[in-house]
């Protein structure tokens, strides 16, 4: 049976990190991802009528994220069974704990060095996952700032 894992992200290659780091630690379990953006909702009820999740993490992609998820997919195909982008809009511990429960989430895998860049319409999701006292994994990578997408995907992927 696959074991399904949370990783939050920023749309970041180097929030990718976080996952990379997971699977090693698995040690070839088939795995399930879900990779969460959190973003606050819109008051807007023209922009509620047009709500698309797909829309937003669509815009949200950049190719080069893109080409990272898809190295992710290749390097590690004989483990990941699947790997989703979900946004998730709650305020509160409740709201993210049926979150979990509803993606039927094992482990939650969160970056112990790394601050996520949200974006103006995000939150950063690490304290509510915190405070949930759901149990997680903190995980630690060196962390540098890169000038370009390209020099932080190939980082990603040199051992």
């Amino acid at each position: 049976m696959a074991k399904t894992i949370l990783i939050p992200i920023d749309f970041k290659i180097e929030s990718l990190n976080t996952l990379k780091l997971a699977l090693n630690s698995l040690k070839s379990e088939h795995t399930n991802v879900v990779l969460m953006y959190t973003e606050y909702l819109t008051d807007s009820i023209t922009e509620l009528l047009f709500y698309s999740p797909k829309k937003i993490i669509k815009s949200l992609k950049s190719p080069e994220f893109e080409e990272a998820i898809s190295i992710i997919k290749n390097r590690y195909e004989t483990m990941i069974d699947s790997i989703d982008i979900k946004l998730f809009h709650g305020y509160n511990v409740n709201a993210f704990k049926i979150f979990v429960e509803a993606k039927k989430i094992d482990t939650i895998y969160i970056p112990k060095n790394y601050s996520l860049r949200i974006s103006q319409n995000g939150f950063n999701p690490i304290p509510l996952i915190k405070k949930s006292k759901l149990p997680y994994q903190e995980i630690e990578w060196e962390t540098s700032t890169y000038t370009s997408e390209q020099v932080q995907l190939n980082a990603l992927f040199s051992n």
